[in-house]
């Protein structure tokens, strides 16, 4: 575990025994994690893979790569999606190939970066809101620009500015900026690339594109990152740790992005799985503006309601501290079915997965 890893997952846990955080807003989805600490646990996390496993990880410390919004362009409240790839690669001879797909289907959703590189050079993807990603593995820069070129120099666009040019048939010429180890292109859609990650943001994302990029990059060797400008993250993500599939949407520290989960109490959710040859690890939690509305039975209801997403897991004791409630469970990893309805024979693909 990485030092910075090992730092949130001790203040994590400290202030949550202190009472301090806020609620937490988001909804963390992924792999389970290898350990990580609870509330009660120290920073050493204990390990959740299995006894016989002498698996090899390439999980990415992605906690490093998200920019703090109080000092960012990212807006409070932005949405984080983590796959560790070449794990769950490891996995497709023991996961249900209907779990397989969907989960493979999710990560080539995250970005449109492999139109550049090769999908065997991926090792993790990431999501920064609905707007930005990240996807990391061993990269040639030289051989992405050349396939960048390539495509505007076929649709007739500027390789800096993205904008169509009066000449189909332009060569683009313009060099992309050369920021802190990475080449920036674009302005419209921005790619930064580097040997080790490639970061996207795309159109859609509101204010300067290429700042967003920027901040990102920064982010990777700062001081300060998600957790620090948002207890609701801190919260999360302290409940795991190298986990092989995640999705954590939180709201805003003021409210200003509640994201309408289940009930006006609850200020964030989270899932999260790590897959072992044997046996799936799930953790799954909310948070709540209050202790008192943490006591609330609302979530262990819910797990008892939810016989066909949570039947199937061992060990779901509900467990709560200050203002987060959680659970963590275990499945054999043949089983494993995005907590789908039906499971994986009927298929993944439903509105609830």
């Amino acid at each position: 575990m990485s030092p910075t890893r090992r730092t949130l997952l001790r203040t994590t846990a400290l202030s949550l025994c202190g009472g301090t955080l806020a609620s937490v807003a988001g909804c963390l989805g992924g792999s389970a994690p290898t350990g990580g600490t609870t509330p009660e646990e120290t920073s050493s996390a204990p390990t959740t893979r299995d006894s016989d496993s002498s698996e090899t990880d390439s999980a990415v410390d992605f906690v490093r790569w998200l920019p703090d919004p109080t000092e960012s362009p990212f807006r409070d409240g932005y949405g984080v999606r983590y796959f560790d790839v070449a794990s769950i690669r490891d996995r497709r001879g023991t996961l249900h190939e209907n779990a397989y797909e969907r989960l493979e289907t999710e990560i080539l959703n995250a970005s449109s970066v492999t139109r550049y590189v090769d999908e065997d050079a991926v090792t993790a993807t990431l999501e920064l809101g609905f707007g930005t990603s990240v996807v990391f593995g061993s990269f040639d820069p030289a051989e992405f620009r050349e396939r960048y070129v390539s495509e505007r120099r076929s649709r007739g666009t500027d390789v800096a500015t993205e904008t169509e040019t009066e000449t189909p048939t332009r060569t683009p010429t313009s060099e992309p900026e050369r920021y802190d180890g990475f080449d920036v292109y674009g302005a419209e859609r921005v790619f930064a690339v580097s040997e080790e990650a490639i970061i996207e943001v795309d159109y859609f994302t509101r204010g300067d594109r290429p700042d967003h990029a920027r901040a990102v990059i920064d982010a990777r060797t700062g001081e300060t990152h998600y957790p620090d400008g948002n207890e609701y993250v801190d919260a999360m993500l302290g409940l795991v740790d190298e986990p092989h599939a995640l999705t954590c949407y939180p709201e805003a520290m003021d409210g200003s992005t509640s994201r309408g989960f289940r009930t006006e109490a609850i200020t964030g959710g989270l899932k999260s799985w790590r897959f072992g040859p044997k046996t799936t690890h799930l953790t799954y939690a909310n948070t709540y503006p209050d202790a008192d509305a943490a006591e609330n039975p609302d979530f262990e209801a819910y797990i008892g309601s939810e016989s066909d997403r949570f039947g199937a897991y061992d060990g779901l004791d509900v467990k709560t501290d200050g203002r987060m409630v959680w659970v963590r469970g275990t499945l054999p990893t043949t089983r494993f079915d995005h907590l789908s309805p039906g499971g994986p024979e009927e298929s993944v693909h439903t509105p609830n997965g």
